[in-house]
C-alpha cells in the first residue's frame, strides 16, 4: 500500500487560503450580526397574537412542500392596530392561531415588523460557525505542518526547501 506524500508547498499555499476564507466568513457573519442588531435597536417590542396561519406551497428540490406563515396582529404605542404576515414560514408550523408572540416593529413603518425569534439569527450562526471551523482547521493544519517541519530541520529546512524548489 503506497502512502500519498503531500507537498509542503501545497499545504503552505492552502493555509492562507483557508484562513482568508475563514476570515471572510467571520467578517460576513459579524456584518450580518451588526446590521441585525442595528435594525432591532431601532424597533419597539409589542405583544401580539397569531390570528391566522397561512399555508403556501413552494417547489423546493423538485418537490412541492407546504410552509405555514403566521399572520400576527399587534397594537403600536399609539394604539394603531397592525396586521402583518411573517416572512418566516415553517414546516411543521412554528405557531398556531391564538399563540401569544412578541414582535419588534419600526415606529416609522409599523407594517415592517418581525416576530422576535432566534431564526433571524440563523445566518449569523451559520457564517460565524463556518468561519470558526475554517480557521480552526487552518490552525490544526498549521500545527501539523510545523511538527512535520521540525522533523525536516525546522524553519531553516522550510526556507531551504522553498529555495531549492525555485532553483530546479
Amino acid at each position: 500500500m503506497n502512502a500519498r506524500i503531500r507537498s509542503p508547498l501545497g499545504v503552505i499555499i492552502g493555509l492562507p487560503m483557508m484562513f482568508i476564507a475563514g476570515m471572510l466568513f467571520l467578517s460576513f457573519g459579524w456584518n450580518i450580526c451588526a446590521d441585525l442588531e442595528r435594525q432591532m435597536a431601532a424597533m419597539i417590542p409589542a405583544q401580539s397574537v397569531v390570528v391566522e396561519v397561512v399555508k403556501r406551497t413552494a417547489n423546493t428540490n423538485s418537490r412541492n412542500r407546504t410552509f405555514s406563515y403566521p399572520v400576527v396582529e399587534y397594537r403600536t404605542a399609539t394604539g394603531e392596530l397592525i396586521r402583518f404576515e411573517s416572512t418566516l414560514g415553517g414546516n411543521p408550523p412554528a405557531f398556531q392561531a391564538g399563540d401569544q408572540v412578541e414582535v419588534l416593529y419600526d415606529p416609522q413603518a409599523p407594517q415592517s415588523a418581525l416576530i422576535d425569534t432566534w431564526e433571524h439569527w440563523l445566518p449569523v450562526y451559520i457564517f460565524l460557525g463556518a468561519g470558526g471551523v475554517m480557521i480552526g482547521l487552518g490552525g490544526v493544519m498549521t500545527l501539523d505542518l510545523g511538527l512535520k517541519l521540525l522533523k525536516l530541520g525546522g524553519l531553516l529546512g522550510l526556507i531551504g526547501a522553498i529555495l531549492w524548489r525555485r532553483r530546479t
